[in-house]
């Protein structure tokens, strides 16, 4: 039986980070595909809380499911700047002339209390490329309601919902980890012989 994963990030502090806290954040940090002229900007700036460096993503991400199977799909929800929100909204009302996903990739980082240090909870070894499973009407769906990042800060973002499911003959390694001494590697996706 697979293992199902699920994690919630905590969308403030994905962008900003208190000293006194220690809670789990997640970005996507690549997105192309699905008929986008060009990959979506990473034009969100984020604290990456094992480096302390400034870095863009994508999206910063509430929430990340991924039911276990090498043929699941991974359910993704993200805030992304109005310019990208804009852009996929535009996809989600249209007939779309592909559903395949030329590159995605994620980080999802948490803090383990008894190391006392940062570490990577999930992210794939590469950056994966799928399909956006429902065919025409694909499991895309962006809100194009502002939503503030935290309190006194001046930047909306927008919710965006996806599901990537693995391509036909494509393969990826996914990482998991607990803590920071416990890696797991898990398969997505498979190829046929």
């Amino acid at each position: 039986m697979a293992v199902a994963y699920n994690y919630a990030c905590d969308l403030a502090y994905g962008f900003i980070q208190n000293p006194n806290e220690h809670q789990r954040v997640g970005y996507v940090t690549e997105f192309a595909g699905l008929g986008l002229p060009q990959a979506l900007k990473a034009d969100l700036t984020v604290t990456n809380p094992q480096t302390a460096a400034n870095v863009t993503v994508v999206g910063v991400i509430q929430e990340f499911e991924w039911s276990g199977g090498v043929a699941d799909p991974l359910q993704i929800q993200l805030y992304v700047s109005q310019e990208n929100a804009a852009q996929l909204k535009v996809l989600q009302q249209s007939v779309l002339t592909t559903t395949k996903v030329s590159a995605l990739n994620y980080l999802i980082i948490d803090y383990d209390q008894e190391a006392k240090r940062w570490f990577t909870q999930a992210a794939p070894v590469q950056p994966l490329s799928g399909i956006v499973p429902g065919g025409s009407n694909p499991d895309l769906n962006v809100d194009l309601t502002p939503v503030a990042v935290a309190e006194g800060i001046d930047v909306d973002v927008y919710k965006v919902s996806v599901q990537v499911a693995p391509g036909a003959n494509q393969s990826y390694v996914l990482t998991f980890a607990n803590s920071s001494t416990t890696p797991l590697a898990k398969a997505w996706g498979l190829v046929t012989g």
